[in-house]
């Protein structure tokens, strides 16, 4: 494992030095390198952006499973087991013609206290993309308060169902979204001069 991969306070350790000393100076080389030598700053940037495999396929495998959760026509009643059940409104709820109740699959899966579940899956893929909060809200029309509870409630049934590398490339991703956009904002900064 190289460097570049490790958080700043295991870096901090290895060269004896405080957190905020590395982070520092990996802020100040990120901003000379996208200065002085664009090429190559842009060549890290798409290396630090690619997908690895393991990553993609769990990606895929939670989407396929959520979009199955999504369209089932048909499930086994909650209460009595029976398959004699039809779907009610536009929601994932189910009412049971032998014993007459009714129930909701996501429940199980706490995911009754979302809305608007056709943006969950667009949702997913702007996570995979580490977006902010703020540019989620723009791009689906829900509030940043709700975006982050989506977030939690995600994460907590990807990590439930073992997809743990997919939350951690996606709490990556977002953490180097946010670097950037700080970097961005920075570098007509006076902080850094020229000799």
């Amino acid at each position: 494992m190289t460097l570049s991969n490790q958080p700043h306070s295991f870096i901090a350790d290895k060269f004896n030095l405080l957190a905020r000393v590395a982070r520092r100076w990996d802020n100040v080389i990120r901003q000379l390198l996208a200065q002085y030598e664009p090429g190559l700053y842009q060549a890290i940037l798409n290396l630090a952006q690619a997908k690895p495999t393991e990553v993609f396929q769990q990606a895929k495998a939670f989407k396929l499973w959520l979009t199955g959760l999504l369209k089932t026509a048909v499930m086994p009643c909650d209460y009595c087991h029976s398959l004699n059940t039809i779907r009610i409104g536009h929601r994932l709820n189910f009412r049971c013609k032998t014993c007459r109740r009714t129930f909701n699959p996501l429940k199980k899966y706490q995911l009754n206290k979302l809305s608007h579940h056709e943006r969950w899956l667009p949702f997913i893929d702007l996570l995979l993309q580490g977006e902010t909060y703020k540019t989620i809200q723009q791009q689906l029309g829900i509030n940043a308060n709700t975006a982050a509870k989506w977030q939690r409630y995600f994460f907590t049934l990807m990590e439930e169902q073992g997809f743990t590398l997919l939350v951690n490339y996606c709490r990556t991703k977002r953490r180097q979204r946010y670097r950037q956009i700080w970097l961005d904002i920075n570098a007509n900064s006076p902080h850094i001069k020229a000799k």
